[in-house]
């Protein structure tokens, strides 16, 4: 029986032809990907861009909305109303699933950003918010979240499907959140090492913190960044390791 484990990687987020470009280059190792769409980065024309390669790539494609702060790239906590928060997810989550309709795709997922995604990972009430928002856009997308923190209990409890995410090129703390980018060795930038933490995860359904204190961990993805550095090189090593092991890229 063929196994099947989900790659994704963030995408659109750069508006050269070169960031576009890495893009496409990644999509030949990846099943999935979350596409900016105004909130911390991604405009109008990178959305149709990024779309339109995915879909040509066969991804399964999600939105990757954050709180509404490119000047940080999402990656700073922010003060919100829960209603402000709200419209800015329905505003950037309705713009990507317009430009995938227009061009003959579907949306399956919707991923939170950065900061927004590490804060509902801790903060039970700011979760059930944005899974409640997700709801009343489309009750059939599934949410894509930290797996083994509550975000998939609360989506269970709203009727929400989940999908647990775990990350190939980022250190989980030893209460399993990932590690903040600021603390050294919190970002894996050596492809090996992140072979070495996706087979366990795949394989042993669990993670090495940074403290080298084992977790148990089990996903339904797992995400590359495209930014790490190194990202191209990550995923072939990784997508040949996996291939080898009797494993299928492929969204489940």
């Amino acid at each position: 029986m063929s196994r099947y484990i989900d790659l994704n990687c963030d995408m659109g987020e750069g508006e050269t032809e070169a960031s576009a470009a890495l893009d496409r280059k990644l999509m030949r190792f990846i099943s999935s990907c979350s596409i900016a769409c105004g909130g911390h980065a991604g405009s109008e024309h990178t959305m149709r861009q990024t779309v339109a390669s995915a879909l040509d790539a066969g991804l399964r494609i999600g939105a990757h909305p954050s709180y509404p702060d490119q000047e940080n790239f999402g990656r700073q906590s922010m003060l919100i109303s829960g209603n402000a928060l709200s419209a800015a997810i329905i505003e950037q989550t309705a713009a990507l699933e317009a430009v995938v309709d227009e061009l003959g795709g579907t949306l399956s997922f919707v991923k939170p950003h950065g900061a927004l995604y590490n804060d509902m990972a801790r903060d039970a009430e700011l979760t059930s918010l944005v899974v409640r928002t997700i709801k009343n856009i489309d009750p059939t997308l599934k949410i894509m979240g930290l797996a083994g923190s509550h975000c998939r209990a609360i989506c269970e409890d709203l009727d929400m499907p989940f999908l647990g995410e775990a990350f190939a090129d980022r250190r989980y703390t030893d209460d399993g959140q990932l590690s903040p980018r600021s603390q050294i060795g919190a970002v894996i930038t050596q492809p090996e090492t992140a072979v070495e933490q996706i087979i366990s995860i795949v394989e042993h359904k669990r993670v090495e913190s940074i403290n080298r204190k084992w977790l148990p961990l089990q996903a339904q993805s797992i995400c590359v960044h495209s930014d790490t550095p190194g990202a191209l090189e990550h995923l072939k090593l990784i997508s040949k390791h996996l291939i080898s092991r009797g494993l299928t890229i492929g969204a489940t």
